[in-house]
């Protein structure tokens, strides 16, 4: 944490300073001599807490505080002084001082306030996390078109964003995936607080097509190391947690100065995503990884078919995947060493998602044989019934209906059913013609505009009963969708009655 002392008097300031080591020896301490050196400090440094003397030369300790408060709302301020003075003290709580210690400061009163200062902290960044994470649903999942716009509005400071996507390949039971999944997020979500700093936002979410993605936002160094920590941690877990039928692999994105460029970037991605099959799976690769590999258009088009080759193969078409197996085996005979070079990766992509034996080295004749038979294996295979599929999305539907005033996600409703999220995501779209987020967030504005026809209903409130425990992110998507505010539309109807 960083830590403002702000006192004339050096021996105060070294005082305190000893104090808060010894408690906390992790800390990073800044001085300031008077009311101006202080929000000079606090500008630049945005620290968690500052501890303030009353009285110094220029401006006083308070009159420094109203200044330097709107430059940084993180900050904890508390005031440390030698006058027991009811009018001080007043004036510290109109400006929201979270202490008033009085000179010469006790140890245990700091270590008690050192821990409160950590719980606020860190709950204002899970807060923070909270509402980019919104945010990040919102953009992904197309619920906000203008997003240029508000984030000029917003003046939000300086800032970049990157993400990792993560794919998973398995041939596991729709119910063994949900549990791996369940597994390794949790083991993210249990990971991301080691990382949290003031200057990283995080968000992890599921994207329309069911992929997993941990997006971050930092506005300083320090925040985006922290990020780099966060990616590198995810890098490992995915090779510890490597299996022969199931890998995750991880597309990193570059370095985004806006949402609507990290729109623009994960859409190069996802639709790049298929050269995984040859670059490696249960690896982590970036974008210019994808881009190397994919402009040489035969390995391109081999990763192309294997992919249609899994797609048929799990819609148990033998045709399908014959016609796709063939045209890979066609393709091969003939081509460049690249392409020939990155066969062992072929084959660790079909092992993993539909169990196709392994190719042996220099007998690429046994193992396109054993590709053949594994499609031969669906003939003997009961097809699943249309009927199986469309009760899953009915289901979900009704769940929904029942559960969108919660934390609903896709993620949390294929768990529900025990299926993942790529597959619930995929019958969703093909049944409804939209996005499981779209229709939960439609869903949520046309019964919010119902709350707010009954004038005794606050917008807050309104936002709280349909699912949204942020009003700003509420009444942004509440004007996408109806094109006033919710406050404009509250008084459109008292205008009519």
């Amino acid at each position: 944490m960083n830590i403002v002392i702000s006192d004339d008097e050096q021996l105060a300031r070294e005082a305190l300073s000893i104090i808060l080591l010894e408690i906390c020896p992790d800390l990073h301490i800044y001085e300031a001599r008077n009311g101006k050196e202080l929000i000079e400090v606090v500008e630049r440094i945005q620290p968690d807490a500052a501890f303030v003397d009353i009285r110094m030369p220029g401006k006083s300790g308070l009159e420094a505080i109203q200044e330097a408060a709107p430059l940084a709302p993180g900050t904890q301020w508390i005031i440390v002084t030698g006058f027991a003075d009811f009018q001080y003290a007043k004036e510290a709580l109109r400006l929201r001082a979270i202490e008033y210690l009085l000179k010469p400061v006790d140890i245990e009163d700091i270590r008690v306030l050192l821990t409160k200062i950590q719980q606020t902290a860190f709950m204002q960044i899970v807060e923070k996390n909270k509402a980019f994470e919104s945010d990040m649903l919102s953009l992904f999942h197309g619920l906000i078109r203008n997003w240029g716009e508000l984030e000029e509005a917003e003046n939000k400071p300086f800032s970049r964003i990157r993400c990792q996507i993560i794919y998973m390949d398995s041939y596991y039971s729709e119910t063994e995936k949900s549990a791996a999944i369940k597994l390794f997020f949790n083991t993210i979500h249990s990971t991301m607080p080691r990382h949290y700093h003031k200057d990283l936002e995080l968000a992890t979410l599921i994207m329309p097509n069911g992929e997993w993605a941990v997006v971050g936002r930092y506005t300083s160094r320090q925040g985006a190391e922290q990020l780099d920590d966060l990616f590198a941690s995810i890098s490992e877990l995915v090779q510890r947690v490597e299996e022969p039928g199931i890998a995750f692999t991880l597309l990193v994105s570059d370095e985004c100065n806006s949402y609507t460029s990290l729109l623009d970037e994960v859409t190069v991605i996802n639709k790049n995503s298929h050269i995984r099959c040859s670059l490696g799976i249960s690896l982590s690769w970036t974008k210019a990884d994808l881009l190397e590999a994919a402009s040489q258009p035969t390995i391109s088009q081999q990763c192309h078919i294997l992919l249609k080759a899994t797609d048929e193969y799990y819609k148990r078409n033998y045709v399908g995947y014959m016609d796709a197996i063939e045209q890979f085996i066609k393709n091969y005979d003939g081509q460049q060493n690249s392409v020939i070079e990155a066969t062992p990766a072929f084959s660790r992509f079909l092992n993993c998602s539909i169990h196709a034996p392994l190719l042996t080295p220099t007998k690429e004749e046994a193992w396109f044989q054993s590709l053949k038979s594994v499609g031969e294996n669906l003939l003997d295979k009961k097809i699943r019934q249309i009927e199986t599929k469309t009760d899953l999305v009915t289901k979900t539907i009704a769940y929904i209906e029942n559960h969108y005033s919660g934390d609903i996600t896709l993620g949390r409703v294929a768990e529900q059913f025990c299926v993942t999220p790529n597959h619930l995501s995929s019958l969703f779209h093909k049944r409804t013609g939209t996005t499981f987020m779209q229709y939960v967030t439609k869903l949520r504005m046309l019964k919010a505009k119902e709350l707010l026809s009954d004038p005794a209903v606050q917008v807050q409130q309104a936002a709280e009963q349909v699912g949204y425990f942020s009003s700003r992110h509420f009444t942004k998507l509440f004007k996408e969708f109806f094109e006033c505010y919710p406050s404009e539309y509250k008084k459109q109807i008292q205008m009519k009655e």
